[in-house]
């Protein structure tokens, strides 16, 4: 890790948070971010202890005010090395979307840019009433570069994504919990608290099921349907043969006989 990217853990609860954390620059993302989210990323997958992980940014006001403008325009001088700077976040993005473990954006602010690209690449995304999401990469004549803009059709639907990226609009946060963007939407300076609550309702779940489904989602994005469907089967056939399973029905059959 470093000093712009802090990990927390709650091994008891089964939790984990990475808190961008560079409020005299906005949350910006700059190359030590980068780094630092992908340090951060490979602790939460090693760890065991650790069933969910939550994204935030420090402060009230900005969750994350996008890329590092001041630094990536003062130090990539050609097509090649913007691309290869973007593609370093993009495979953070990817990580993100892909991650074994539920990731939960708790946007605790103004998301511009890239910053609605990282929550976009999020499994879930919680925001606060104060909370701002614009895709404004288009102002700046430029589009998304981190994969963000292809994770944000999957997450708001092709019409709410293009309208959101040719437009450049920045929407609130009843907006975006109509669209599909926000999961859930609650008063400012609740957005962590309850975030945890939300990531400890899936920590107390079996962690090999909850994989399981994250792993099944994915896949029915591509699968043809009958495959899907019988990936699922397979699946439950699986988790149904594990001592997690055992206990639980052993746990509610002496529920019923109680």
């Amino acid at each position: 890790m470093n000093d712009v990217v802090r990990y927390e853990a709650f091994p008891m609860e089964g939790l984990a948070i990475l808190r961008i954390d560079r409020p005299d620059a906005s949350n910006a993302v700059s190359t030590a971010v980068m780094e630092g989210l992908a340090q951060g990323l490979q602790r939460v997958r090693d760890d065991q202890s650790i069933r969910a992980l939550i994204l935030t940014g420090t402060g009230s006001r900005v969750f994350i005010s996008g890329g590092d403008l001041k630094e990536f325009h003062s130090d990539l001088q050609s097509e090649p090395q913007v691309y290869e700077k973007m593609s370093q976040m993009r495979h953070v993005l990817h990580q993100i979307a892909t991650f074994p473990k539920p990731v939960i954006a708790a946007v605790n602010g103004a998301a511009r840019g890239g910053g609605g690209e990282v929550a976009a690449a999020c499994h879930f995304r919680i925001g606060s009433e104060t909370s701002t999401i614009g895709f404004i990469q288009v102002k700046l004549g430029i589009a998304p570069g981190w994969g963000g803009g292809v994770l944000l059709q999957q997450v708001v639907g092709r019409q709410q994504a293009l309208r959101m990226m040719l437009t450049g609009e920045v929407i609130n946060a009843e907006r975006a919990r109509e669209i599909g963007f926000f999961d859930e939407v609650v008063p400012a300076g609740d957005v962590l608290e309850a975030a945890k609550v939300f990531a400890g309702q899936i920590a107390a779940n079996s962690a090999q099921a909850v994989q399981g489904v994250l792993e099944l989602m994915r896949a029915s994005e591509t699968l043809p349907l009958a495959d899907a469907m019988e990936r699922e089967t397979s699946l439950c056939a699986k988790l149904w043969m594990t001592p997690e399973h055992d206990a639980a029905v052993a746990a509610f059959l002496n529920r019923k006989k109680g």
